[in-house]
This record gives C-alpha cells, structure tokens and sequence, in this order.
C-alpha cells in the first residue's frame, strides 16, 4: 500500500468536460450505494471483535472527482500503517504514527512536544520524548501501559508483538517540513511508537507489506494471505451481466473496455475490467473488480476504482510479463483477521487520506487504516 501522488494534465474545455462526466458518475454511484448503507444502517448490533470499531466520517473532496470509495461506509479501527525511517533519518528504525487519534491542544500544559530549547537543534527531525510527554500521549490517546503493538508482515507470514510499557515514543518531523525552518510547531510532527528493526527479523527489508495494531489481543491470522496473480482473458469471458456498476453506471459514458483479467483462488473468482476514456485513447480512467462465488454465480461483491486528483490506480500484479518486477505484489486477498471475512486490497494509492482494506461480505463495512497522510 504505497502512497504516492498521480496528477492528469489537460486543457481546460477537456478538464470542464470530465468534470461534469464524473459528476455523473458519483451521481450514478450515489445511488446504487444508497440500499447497502441504509442496510448498514438498519443493523441492531455490530458483533465485538478484537478491533475497536465506530463509524468514519465521510471525507470532503471536490464532487469532479470520481471516486467510488467516496459512498462506501467505512469504519475506523486501532489499524496502523508502519513505516521504514532509515533512509531518512539514518537510523534502523520503523516507526508507527499515532498522529490520527492523538488530540493536540495548545495549552501550555498540554503540548505534545517539549519546548524547542530543551531539545538538541541536531535532533529537531527526530528525538524519543521524555516521560512527561509520553504519559500524555498515552494518556489522550487512551492506550495502556499493559496493551501491546502488533505487526504483521503478511507477505512474509511474520508476526511480532511489543509491550507499549517498553516502547519509546518519539516526536518525527513530517517529510514536508525541513529542520531547518525550525523552531516548528506540535502540529507539523508525527508521533507514535519506535520499532528496531534488528528486533523484526524476517520482515521485508523496507517493511512493506505491513500493518500494525495497538491493543489487548492479536487480531490477526497467521498463513491466510495471497498476493493475486492476474491472467489476461478475453474482455468476452468478464461477467459483466454481474455487475450494477457496469451496466448502470459505466454504459452511460464514453468509455471503451480495456482489458480484462481473472484470478482464482479456493473460494472466489476475482475479476477486473479496465476502462479506457474514448476521448483520450489510451488513457486508463477506472478499473472494475467483481468477486464472484468459486462456481461464478452468486456476486459477492464489485467495485470501481478511478483515477482522481488523490487517488490513483497502482500496477495489477503481473510476474509472467513484467519479469523484471516479479517481486511487486499489490493486491492481496484472504483470510487477515481472526473471525472476520476473507479481504481484498491494493488496487489504490492515495495522495489524500487513506486505504481501505475490503471485506468480501456486503454486510462488512470497509476498514480504515490510519496512514498519518499529510502534506
């Protein structure tokens, strides 16, 4: 799950153009959207399960750009994003920011760094925080001295668990701010846990692949995930009389079928459809997946994925004809969390926000990972 940022360059009747287009489309998608949300809704209960879960709100972005996940419900979780700090700050470090749920205040009593001049200048773009510090961190975002920090590293089936109450948290100065313009506020740091990575043997080098949970338990489930390897099919063989998006939203506009590709696992049989702008050739504007049941009858559930101005659509995983990347592996599917559905990811970076991990049941909600992703 990679965050990077994507931008389309046109002129601006063209731009105007795919503005009022991909109004439609969200139009379009509110709709279709509007009964599974009001069936989420009318849920009495959600069932306890060792991740804390209550409802996201809905992000705000401009209405030109399409972005299906925009009317998915989604639900917050103590699911984290973990990063490699080496290459920037020399140090073998990984880092886990807990920035998302962490309240600043600007009372004197109640900042989250120390003053600058007890800091070294040296260690403005890193430094572990005194007690004091760390006691209102823990403290504001409500995690326990006795909780752990769980990480997984799903392509490597590796799992390591660290006592919170033997962590250090440490102030990290975001990648958008340069030590140098300092003395810099509270708010222009990530904070969160530090992680050795000599103590994460077996992980991937740059710790990819990975996500990292603060709690009692371990949530997740060792051995179940798969990275998906796609075969090229003919665009005849995709089930697009499956699909509501395709046939309700998609042949409404000028778009041509790119191609068409297929994987199978154990239970389901995942499919993707590209779509290409007629007006602009070859331009790859949305990706449709449908999953189907393991006999290719029953959807168990679809979704598009579009290019936007925050969103862009990563690389399908392809070993046989990119040999020269056969190690890159985007999506991933199976079983991740313990008494959970199977899941679905990777199709998606984000300039703005976060990724969502999709759970292939309709009565799950998608769940947020909190990425830390700032400008």
């Amino acid at each position: 799950m990679h965050l990077r940022r994507d931008k389309y360059l046109g002129d601006i009747v063209t731009t105007q153009f795919f503005k009022m287009k991909k109004l439609i489309i969200i139009l379009g998608l509110t709709i279709f959207n509007l009964t599974s949300c009001i069936e989420t809704k009318e849920e009495a209960k959600e069932e306890q399960t060792v991740m804390t879960v209550q409802p996201a709100e809905q992000p705000t972005t401009p209405q030109s750009d399409f972005n299906a996940n925009e009317q998915i419900v989604i639900q917050k979780s103590d699911l984290y994003y973990f990063r490699d700090l080496e290459s920037n700050i020399g140090l073998k470090v990984g880092f886990i920011s807990l920035s998302d749920i962490y309240p600043l205040s600007e009372h004197a009593d109640s900042l989250a760094i120390p003053n600058f001049e007890d800091v070294n200048k040296n260690n403005l773009q890193y430094f572990k925080l005194s007690s004091e510090y760390r006691n209102r961190f823990l403290s504001k975002t409500k995690i326990s001295k006795d909780d752990s920090v769980f990480i997984y590293d799903y392509s490597n089936d590796v799992l390591f668990s660290f006592p919170v109450k033997k962590l250090n948290v440490v102030a990290y100065l975001s990648v958008y701010v340069d030590k140098s313009d300092c003395p810099c506020s509270q708010y222009d740091y990530m904070i969160g846990f530090e992680i050795n990575k000599d103590s994460l043997t077996g992980f991937d080098k740059y710790l990819n692949y990975s996500l990292a949970y603060v709690g009692k338990e371990n949530p997740f489930i060792l051995g179940q995930m798969r990275p998906i390897s796609w075969e090229r099919i003919d665009i005849k063989e995709f089930p697009v009389q499956k699909s509501n998006i395709a046939n309700n939203v998609f042949r409404q506009l000028d778009l041509k079928k790119g191609n068409a590709y297929l994987y199978n696992s154990e239970l389901y049989r995942y499919y993707i459809q590209e779509y290409m702008e007629i007006s602009t050739g070859s331009y790859l504007a949305h990706r449709l997946l449908i999953v189907l049941d393991r006999k290719g009858e029953n959807l168990i559930m679809e979704r598009a994925f579009s290019e936007s101005e925050g969103t862009s659509m990563v690389p399908l995983n392809f070993g046989i004809e990119h040999s020269n990347n056969d190690d890159l592996k985007e999506q991933w599917t199976g079983y991740l969390f313990k008494d959970k559905p199977q899941v679905v990811f990777g199709f998606e970076s984000h300039s703005f926000g976060c990724p969502n991990i999709i759970f292939l049941d309709s009565k799950e909600r998608d769940l947020y990972i909190n990425c830390d992703n700032r400008h």
